[in-house]
């Protein structure tokens, strides 16, 4: 039996009455969630033992409820988003031998059934899969303790062991995954909402007795400093999916002054690599590495700068139909110096302006310390004689002269790293992450969404 059911059996026992699930208005305590899982187990066919089971549900305290009894039965859950369109769905189910369905409806067979697994999974999840199919990888429970060991250390050691930890997103999404996992694993309280509403999360967490941790991505960090009030219940905010501007930040303290701010930086398949704490670490920098892991730059140019390869105990146990790697490619490039972490861009957005290489996100970084600069993100044009151009897409308080912007950036950048145009905008698109899409920017600017 895996260590997490173990442990909420015994939480069952030694604190029945604690709230594990606090979802909207209902909470389950883990007296009722123990009972749940093992009733919904044992209307599971045995068939399900050693299958991979696909759980789609319209609310987190189904989806997780079912989760455990599917683990409880002895089969893998694999984290189907409710929103997915059913041709989608059949063809994740034919592609990744997905052998039984469970939502709302009750189980159903598919005619999809694989081997017996055996190896010990916690589930399969799915990347976001925005351009094509989703693609399935394997989570252990091994790798996920690991995780929130590392978590757990970064958390002050006089905090309440009955903390409550909130995240806001959609079970789908791998961090609201990861979080409500590390609530019940030790015996604390997870709080999420069925329907985002950053303004009665806020009010929610401001009626709690017990101390609270968010995990947030940066749009809702956006929401939080626009709709929130100051909250002392609120002791420490982590940040996953994109590194926030020095003013966000400030604001976000301002909102929650008694709160440490982690910013992670990682991924959904290599779980956690650095941390900045309150923005402390150099301003360029994603923050330290994780001392449990291990990091190789391949083939790094002159300074340094070269492919990010990852190998940890927190990563995870390789995609599904291929063969794991010891080490993960995570798409970016980067350099280390004294242990700090440097993202110089995804390998796929590097430009070559006039033989250059120019990174996106280095630029980016800049123009966001620009003062009345809420957001911005880079997006090429083609040149007969540079091959291309950068155009920045912003959105600030007031619409910038060109030459302005220019005197400001040549301080920090190089002349080919300088955008050619800078163009305000009232929004920009962004992921479910909460990272604005360069895809989507990018093809937006193209098909002229964006007035110069």
């Amino acid at each position: 039996m895996a260590q997490l059911l173990e442990r909420i059996e015994t939480y069952a026992t030694c604190q029945p009455h604690a709230i594990a699930i606090h979802i909207d208005d209902e909470r389950i305590d883990y007296k009722h969630l123990q009972q749940q899982l093992e009733q919904k187990a044992m209307q599971l066919p045995d068939a399900c033992k050693g299958q991979r089971v696909g759980l789609s549900f319209n609310r987190i305290q189904d989806f997780v409820v079912h989760y455990l009894a599917v683990l409880h039965k002895g089969g893998i859950p694999c984290v189907i988003d409710p929103k997915w369109t059913e041709a989608r769905l059949h063809a994740l189910y034919e592609r990744y031998h997905i052998g039984f369905v469970l939502n709302e409806s009750g189980i159903e067979a598919t005619s999809y059934q694989c081997d017996t697994q055996t190896r010990p999974l916690l589930h399969i999840g799915f990347t976001s899969g925005t351009t094509g199919l989703p693609k399935a990888f394997y989570r252990n429970e091994a790798s996920w303790i690991a995780s929130f060991e590392q978590n757990d250390a970064l958390i002050e050691k006089t905090l309440d062991e009955r903390c409550t930890l909130v995240a806001l997103g959609p079970y789908a999404h791998s961090l609201t995954l990861y979080v409500m996992i590390y609530a019940l694993f030790y015996g604390r309280t997870f709080l999420g909402q069925n329907n985002y509403n950053i303004q009665q999360c806020a009010t929610r967490i401001a009626s709690l007795h017990t101390p609270c941790i968010l995990f947030l991505v940066p749009t809702m960090v956006y929401d939080w400093v626009r709709h929130a009030h100051q909250n002392s219940n609120v002791t420490h905010v982590f940040i996953s999916g994109d590194k926030l501007s020095s003013s966000l930040h400030q604001q976000l303290k301002a909102q929650l002054p008694l709160a440490t701010i982690d910013e992670f930086f990682g991924t959904s398949e290599a779980s956690f690599i650095s941390v900045n704490r309150n923005q402390t670490a150099p301003l360029n920098s994603v923050g330290t590495i994780f001392p449990n892991v291990d990091i190789h730059i391949d083939q790094p140019d002159v300074n340094g700068v070269g492919k990010l390869f990852v190998h940890s105990a927190m990563a995870f146990q390789g995609y599904v139909g291929q063969t794991p790697s010891m080490w993960i490619q995570t798409g970016d490039y980067a350099r280390v110096e004294h242990d700090v972490l440097y993202l110089h861009g995804r390998i796929e957005d590097m430009m070559i302006i006039g033989g250059r290489n120019v990174y996106p996100s280095v630029v980016e970084h800049y123009i966001k310390k620009l003062k009345g600069i809420e957001d911005v993100i880079i997006v090429k044009q083609p040149h007969s004689k540079f091959g291309e151009l950068a155009v920045a897409l912003y959105i600030g308080a007031c619409t910038f002269h060109y030459q302005t912007m220019r005197q400001q950036l040549a301080k920090v950048l190089t002349r080919y790293e300088i955008p050619s145009k800078f163009i305000r905008v009232t929004t920009l698109p962004y992921t479910s992450s909460g990272k604005v899409s360069r895809r989507l920017a990018q093809q937006k600017y193209e098909s002229g969404d964006f007035d110069e």
